[in-house]
């Protein structure tokens, strides 16, 4: 079994067709008018948007591979650097940060999420926003049965049909949810498996750990079309601003 985040390659298969989020995240980001700053950059989806607006980008993640990936793809126009989002230190300041595509979900326990959010606020300028995107979390499918689910559908990898099918199991006490992802080629179950864990934050620990970080909250949206967040809502999107002393 092994790390997603091991393999670039894959990954960017997977998440090819993916641009529901770039209106928003385009959005801000020329409101803002950069210095930009993503955290768990990846392998550079949404730093393009950054880049082809021509305004500076800096993008942090703690996977060697995917770092090295966006380098390869994106160098020319911004930076990437090797760090962790729980706790980082670039001595700089920026006009908008984010955390896209549930990257914030990897902080699994409030120790980290809060460590995580005041690294960011520390390098967001007085005017400065910033946009963090994560699941909501959803009964239908922390609960699903113990059978192979599709995870993402046909995408193009390696010259093959591939499919994502997937597996689950979330810990009620630690709302922690483990996933296995199995690859399939060509219609077949490969030997090719991958495991990763996310923790479920729901909106009201979402508030709580925004003002714990020193957070100011302007917008919440349910989804990429920015519906208000309500209830029944896919996806959470904060908009937010420093609380902090400058």
């Amino acid at each position: 079994m092994e790390d997603i985040y091991s393999n670039p390659e894959l990954y960017d298969a997977l998440h090819e067709d993916i641009k529901t989020d770039k209106n928003v995240i385009t959005h801000y980001a020329k409101q803002c008018d950069g210095p930009v700053l993503e955290i768990a950059s990846g392998t550079g989806r949404l730093a393009k948007y950054i880049i082809d607006l021509g305004l500076p980008y800096t993008g942090i993640d703690n996977s060697d591979a995917f770092v090295k990936s966006a380098v390869n793809n994106f160098a020319q126009g911004g930076e990437f650097i090797l760090q962790d989002m729980r706790n980082f230190n670039l001595e700089k300041q920026y006009e908008f940060a984010f955390i896209g595509f549930n990257s914030f979900l990897h902080n699994l326990n409030d120790t980290d999420a809060l460590s995580c959010l005041k690294s960011i606020n520390k390098h967001l300028s007085s005017s400065g926003l910033f946009l963090l995107s994560i699941f909501q979390p959803d009964p239908l499918f922390l609960y699903q049965d113990e059978y192979l689910h599709e995870a993402r559908s046909f995408f193009n990898y390696k010259g093959k049909q591939c499919r994502m099918m997937e597996k689950n199991s979330y810990d009620d006490d630690t709302q922690i949810n483990s996933l296995t992802w199995y690859l399939e080629i060509d219609g077949v179950l490969s030997k090719e498996t991958y495991s990763f864990e996310q923790r479920m934050y729901y909106p009201h620990k979402m508030d709580i750990l925004f003002d714990q970080a020193n957070f100011k909250v302007l917008e919440k949206f349910g989804d990429w079309n920015m519906v208000p967040l309500q209830e029944e809502s896919p996806l959470q999107i904060y908009v937010c601003k420093s609380n902090r002393q400058q």
